[in-house]
């Protein structure tokens, strides 16, 4: 790994008194308004592409508009450059922004903030391709600002500045800055990234003057093409706890009218130093608010920075003398003497007789465990694995030879010799070397071990700038030691199952058997087990689930003569809610239906497609009246969501008689060399160790090694 740990910075001065520390966002003043636009079926029946819809949306007197858009679709294919797309446009300073399919999902069906109190909506399509369709039942606008300040002194120190790292945080009105991980992600503090709705969903950069006004006047926002969603998925946060206790870490979409990324549109980013601050001087940069008595009012909102006094580090808090105010929270604080980040600014605590501000270390080990398992578009993008024969969740008692491609991805180039297996049988995790057979291509042993046993494995490899990257991104593969699975039913929904669909409420989202449309929105690009046709609710172009719930109910099967059966699927869930309660529901019955267990309900979004696997008899006992039901839900309608199921299958695993224990060098024969063998085994603590079967390498397996050796293998 590239050692990023930053120089030692010098000694510190004396930490003034404490005053009452007090958070620092500054929430969008604004109030929702309520339309009624409906563009209806609409196409292009032109010979080339153009406008078949637009509408001006105006809110008189607002300081800015955000859209809400309800269901849309749009028509043609975006792959293929013929898909219908939205232009917005600002009646007072022309600033436009592009939205296709992809990119409206990533907005989570919102659009940037744009100054001025109308908006100017087109709807542009190609020729030939259907009919699109646009529905928006509010806006957001922008109401006059309020004031919170903690200033350290008499005046505000504070200067206009343009650092290129650090963003405005909207609705909730913090700051935010790009960071040195992986993929250049941002902190911020977490009682502004708390995943909500009115939390952090938009970061601006390079943003205007405001208007001349601390009392009346508001924020001016940049052009679209300066705005960046927030990805969901990505936002980790313990929710702001106090002083020294307050973290947030997010990433960023890629911007909707130049598809970059905010690092690569900005160029640069802060290196974070985990070491103890000693420093004398310290600098805050932020997006504070300002009073009308100490700085200009078109100032309001805008990038500032000021550097002052460092007093202490107690505990994880720091304390120090720059002026914030309100707006300033998630602001970095960096060390003068060497650019680096040291904490996220947190809580104003100063006054014009003293105090101090306060903020969170950086090496936080709360904020550290985020980093180090990065969600959503913090993953790191590295080298690019793929599995020829598939990642199998059933392993062979003598183990499996896996072939494993290992592929460049841009920069990021795979070195061969730190290509790895992690691999742990119930008895810790043991790393070995893949052999690289040359080019991209691999293999691993996956060791086996013990029938019936529960092991998990993964990969990784260094590229060859010294970053390291596991796979697969959502973690170790789960699997079962066997020779097979006795399946009473194992369906891929390439054919009918049998399986019916009901509900209530319903508004749209029934689930269908079908080949995925792709359409991105939330719905999967593919099926779960690569067959091709998985079950969806509804397939069709910008449609998602609305009411309900939709109920998906199994076929009646019978595991009553199975020892041990599971139940397994692949599972996809995807919400913009942020309340938990949009969810999707799976339940058991052992009884045709007659009444219902529940085995999970999934309220977040999944990690695209998960295998899913439980015991039948930890919930009920089974029978040959088994059935399942799927059941997803979008009640009140106030989001996207889409649910998918499919490679279903309920059995029980199988281990052969064949199997021989005593054979320990797997020679096909039971001879003395077998004990030499099994020593071996028992100090490496191999597999081959667990004679009784106890998932564990101990004394005891000894004296049943010699019990089996007496009784032999057929």
């Amino acid at each position: 790994m590239k050692n990023r740990i930053a120089s030692i910075v010098i000694a510190a001065g004396c930490a003034c008194a404490c005053g009452a520390q007090t958070t620092q966002p500054l929430p969008l003043a604004q109030h929702d308004v309520e339309l009624n636009i409906h563009s209806g079926l609409v196409a292009n029946t032109d010979a080339k592409p153009g406008v078949v819809f637009s509408t001006l949306i105006e809110d008189p007197g607002a300081d800015w508009l955000r859209l809400r858009f309800d269901d849309v679709t749009l028509a043609g294919s975006d792959e293929q450059g013929t898909g219908a797309y939205l232009k917005i446009t600002s009646a007072e300073d022309g600033a436009v922004q592009y939205l296709d399919t992809e990119s409206l999902a990533q907005w989570r069906y919102t659009s940037a903030y744009f100054n001025g109190d109308a908006v100017l909506v087109e709807l542009y399509a190609y020729p030939g391709t259907g009919a699109s369709e646009l529905n928006i039942s509010s806006a957001i606008a922008g109401d006059p600002p309020a004031i919170d300040e903690s200033i350290c002194g008499p005046t505000d120190d504070r200067t206009l500045s343009n650092d290129p790292r650090t963003a405005r945080a909207l609705p909730i009105g913090c700051t935010a800055w790009l960071i040195d991980d992986c993929e250049h992600c941002f902190l911020t503090a977490g009682h502004c990234n708390g995943g909500g709705n009115n939390d952090i969903n938009v970061l601006q950069f390079n943003v205007p003057l405001s208007d001349n006004s601390c009392t009346f006047g508001g924020i001016n926002h940049p052009g679209p093409e300066d705005q960046y969603a927030v990805d969901p998925a990505s936002q980790q946060s313990n929710g702001g706890q106090g002083v020294g206790n307050d973290w947030g870490y997010l990433g960023a979409f890629p911007n909707s009218n130049t598809g970059l990324l905010p690092y690569q549109a900005q160029g640069s980013w802060y290196t974070l130093d985990n070491t103890t601050p000693t420093a004398n001087t310290a600098r805050v940069t932020g997006y504070g608010s300002v009073s009308s008595s100490l700085a200009p009012c078109t100032w309001y909102a805008v990038q500032k920075t000021h550097a002052g006094p460092f007093f202490s580090l107690s505990g994880n808090a720091l304390a120090y003398g720059m002026d914030t105010t309100g707006g300033n929270s998630g602001s970095p604080v960096t060390d003068e003497a060497t650019g680096n980040a040291i904490g996220i600014h947190t809580h104003g605590g100063c006054s014009t007789s003293g105090g101090n501000n306060s903020g969170t270390w950086v090496n936080h080990s709360g904020l550290q465990a985020a980093l180090a398992n990065p969600q959503g578009v913090c993953v790191p993008q590295g080298p690019i694995f793929s599995f020829p024969n598939g990642l199998p969740d059933i392993i062979a008692p003598v183990g499996i030879t896996l072939p494993v491609t290992i592929d460049p991805n841009g920069t990021a180039i795979p070195d061969p010799a730190t290509a790895i297996l992690t691999y742990d049988d119930g008895m810790g995790a043991v790393t070995t070397a893949m052999t690289h057979l040359g080019g991209n291509s691999y293999e691993a042993d996956l060791l086996g071990g013990a029938c019936f046993a529960s092991v998990t494995y993964s990969f990784g490899v260094d590229d060859t700038l010294g970053e390291s990257y596991t796979a697969p991104v959502g973690g170790p593969v789960s699997a079962t030691v066997a020779d097979s699975f006795n399946a009473v039913v194992d369906l891929d929904m390439e054919t009918d199952p049998g399986w019916t669909v009901g509900g209530s409420s319903i508004i749209t989202g029934q689930w269908e058997r079908v080949i995925p449309g792709d359409w991105g929105r939330a719905d999967p690009s593919a099926d779960g087990d690569g067959s091709g046709m998985c079950w969806v609710t509804d397939n069709g172009n910008q449609a998602d689930v609305d009411g309900g719930p939709v109920i998906l109910t199994t076929a009646t099967y019978d595991a009553s003569g199975l020892t041990d059966p599971e139940v397994s699927y692949y599972i996809w869930h995807d919400t913009s809610d942020l309340n938990s309660a949009d969810t999707l529901t799976v339940e058991i019955s052992n009884n045709g239906g007659a009444s219902w267990t529940q085995l999970e309900q999934i309220a977040t979004t999944t990690n695209g497609w998960e295998q899913h696997s439980f015991a039948i008899a930890d919930f009920v006992s089974p029978t040959n009246a088994m059935v399942l039901r799927f059941s997803s839900v979008d009640n009140p309608n106030n989001s996207v969501t889409e649910s998918a199921v499919d490679g279903f299958r309920i059995g029980s695993f199988v281990c052969n008689d064949a199997v021989c224990l005593p054979d320990v060098n797997h020679d096909g024969q039971v001879t003395p060399a077998d004990f030499t063998a099994w020593v071996a085994a028992f100090n490496a603590g191999d597999p081959e160790c667990d004679q009784n079967l106890d998932g564990q390498c101990t004394a005891s397996d000894f004296t049943a090694w010699v019990a089996n050796f007496n009784a032999g293998c057929n």
